[in-house]
């Protein structure tokens, strides 16, 4: 449906499959950075408070491959949230990154590399990236 300013508005069936798998998403990027948490601290010793974990998540090269996920993921919830959501056609766009992510079809090689080995090594991941593809396989 077009909307005055000729954007195709969100209907309300796209705003809840990006909401689900925003989700899904959400559940896959926590089991991959337990994981990413426990590989860590086995290098490099416990890690010993909340505010220094959440430094690393952000700063530390060991965690720098998550970051596409958590970002994919805000851009979805930044989509489907009243303050400016987003348009048919966005939508879609975010639905094909996310498709490129979860298919290991994104150019950056190494994300894909780290992402399929993470996955190789944790079967709750494996679920979880397998709910969060049904959301994004299939649509064009």
């Amino acid at each position: 449906m077009d909307e005055p300013n000729g954007h195709d508005g969100l209907t309300d069936a796209t705003r809840m499959m990006l909401k689900d798998l925003s989700k899904s998403m959400l559940r896959l990027h926590k089991t991959l950075l337990d994981a990413a948490k426990i590989d860590y601290e086995a290098q490099h010793g416990r890690i010993i408070s909340v505010n220094h974990y959440f430094q690393l998540v952000i700063d530390d090269e060991h965690f720098s491959w998550l970051r596409k996920i958590s970002a994919l993921i805000a851009l979805i919830d930044e989509a489907v949230s009243i303050r400016r959501p987003a348009t048919e056609s966005e939508a879609l766009g975010l639905f094909n990154e996310a498709r490129l992510l979860l298919n290991f079809e994104d150019a950056d090689e190494q994300f894909n590399n780290k992402f399929q080995s993470a996955l190789a090594a944790n079967r709750d991941a494996v679920i979880n990236h397998n709910d969060a593809l049904t959301f994004v396989n299939g649509r064009d």
